[in-house]
């Protein structure tokens, strides 16, 4: 489950880093229908439904709102050696936790992140894991504990594509799949001072040298906008065609 700013009117820093300073921190909409989709299937079959995040201290307060919506446990991977990290990083960090907690049957997902916008987590940490992945998730028709196995419907461009997978397995889902609940005053008192358990690189046995990017394409801030043209205007083309090099000559163009 990621934090991501409310307000999409973020500015980019020199690095073409987000800077959303000021900016109050909601949980990633795609990521709140995975979370309500766990609660509905943990309330069927049981077990226990974990939210994990990747992120600051400061994340706790929505860890919280999901323990209030239905979820048992909770997990915060923090350490300043995350901080920065690409998608692919990420996804070696919380690969590496879904390792440590062991007997992990299903992760839920949200498509993607409405900050960066990459849609590349779910697939990059199911590569991670060596597990199977669904992706574009509208509906899961089934999870079977006894078989271990998931039937999940697609929703992809122009079909609805049904498939089944082994667990355990990775998905991710749009927004259509469910209508998240809102937690209630009591249950969101229960979970107020809760602190999710932390663990950082160390506990992970993660380096700084696995999380280095893939690759630096650029470190340049965008271009500044162009600034506006001059029409270029006479009765017929020779008229505008002698006006254009009279401009060109005055501006020593040519």
């Amino acid at each position: 489950m990621k934090q991501v700013p409310r307000d999409n009117s973020v500015k980019l820093n020199a690095d073409l880093s987000i800077n959303a300073d000021g900016i109050e921190k909601i949980i990633n909409l795609f990521d709140e229908y995975a979370v309500e989709e766990g609660i509905a299937w943990y309330e069927k079959h049981g077990g226990k439904l974990t939210i994990l995040s990747l992120g600051s201290t400061e994340w706790t307060e929505q860890i919280r709102r999901a323990l209030a919506m239905g979820a048992t446990d909770s997990l915060l991977l923090s350490d300043p050696a995350f901080a920065g990290v690409d998608t692919l990083g990420a996804a070696r960090v919380v690969a590496a936790a879904i390792r440590k907690l062991g007997d992990v049957d299903l992760i839920l997902t949200g498509r993607n992140s409405t900050d960066d916008e990459s849609g590349a987590f779910a697939p990059a940490l199911a590569r991670n894991l060596g597990w199977p992945q669904i992706t574009y998730v509208g509906k899961v028709q089934d999870v079977n504990p006894a078989t271990k196995t998931i039937v999940a419907d697609r929703s992809l461009e122009a079909v609805i594509e049904t498939v089944s997978s082994p667990l355990p397995a990775v998905i991710s889902v749009i927004k259509d799949i469910n209508s998240p609940r809102y937690p209630s005053l009591l249950k969101i008192k229960r979970v107020a001072k809760i602190d999710p358990p932390v663990w950082g690189a160390a506990d992970l046995g993660i380096s700084a040298a696995d999380l280095a990017p893939a690759a630096v394409l650029s470190t340049r801030a965008p271009a500044p906008s162009r600034p506006k043209g001059e029409m270029i205007t006479g009765g017929d083309a020779a008229a505008k065609v002698s006006a254009l090099v009279d401009k060109l000559l005055e501006n020593q163009v040519i």
